[in-house]
């Protein structure tokens, strides 16, 4: 077995809320973990342990900072907040349902089925832009530390299109993979140039929903 360090990104979705499970968009309103999303979070901790993570960078919602503090807890390494790991910005619809989106935007699950970006509500982010800052989140973090594992928590949306334009496999390639369960795990190491080792990994018996309205 190759025991050579690599650089290793971990790429960590928060775990479940209330708004999850009612299927309700997030986007940044702080929503905090639910008891099925606190179990989650100590489950995958315990699991992220034997990947001997270096650090751990969260967004700064209190979803994804609780999930953090847990990994970082059973690790024994610190936590440090970057901004730009938020979720998508989804503006007016903030705390509504598909359905009720879908009512007021009848372009709404035409686009979703399609797989083509764009703006959640007049006021929010396309998954492009959201996408865009949480890739360059993940290439400060893979310069700034080589040869180490750096465990990355964040939302659904965001990790799934920020990862692939991280990779260089572009929007298209973010619309054709799975939704994140909510502590679900990827992996993303570094030898000789980047690849998906491992995606959307879960501690068996503690996946949550997987995926909210605004993950999609």
């Amino acid at each position: 077995m190759d025991a050579t360090p690599r650089t290793k990104l971990v790429l960590v979705r928060h775990g479940q809320t209330d708004s999850n499970a009612a299927g309700r968009f997030q986007g940044q309103q702080d929503v905090p973990l639910n008891r099925i999303g606190r179990s989650q979070a100590d489950a995958v901790a315990e699991r992220l342990v034997r990947m001997k993570p270096a650090r751990v960078v969260t967004s700064d919602l209190l979803r994804a900072h609780a999930t953090a503090e847990a990994i970082a807890g059973a690790s024994g390494v610190g936590v440090t907040i970057d901004e730009r790991l938020r979720e998508i910005h989804v503006g007016s619809w903030q705390g509504r349902t598909s359905v009720e989106v879908a009512a007021e935007n009848p372009w709404f699950e035409d686009a979703l089925a399609a797989g083509r970006d764009f703006r959640r509500s007049e006021t929010g982010e396309t998954a492009a832009e959201a996408g865009e800052r949480v890739a360059a989140a993940l290439s400060d973090l893979a310069d700034a530390h080589p040869l180490e594992t750096t465990v990355v928590v964040g939302h659904g949306l965001a990790l799934r299109v920020g990862m692939s334009l991280f990779l260089g496999l572009g929007m298209e390639a973010s619309f054709a993979l799975s939704g994140l369960w909510n502590c679900s795990w990827t992996i993303l190491d570094h030898n000789g140039r980047w690849r998906l080792q491992s995606y959307n990994n879960v501690v068996v018996g503690h996946a949550g929903p997987l995926a909210s309205p605004s993950s999609r």
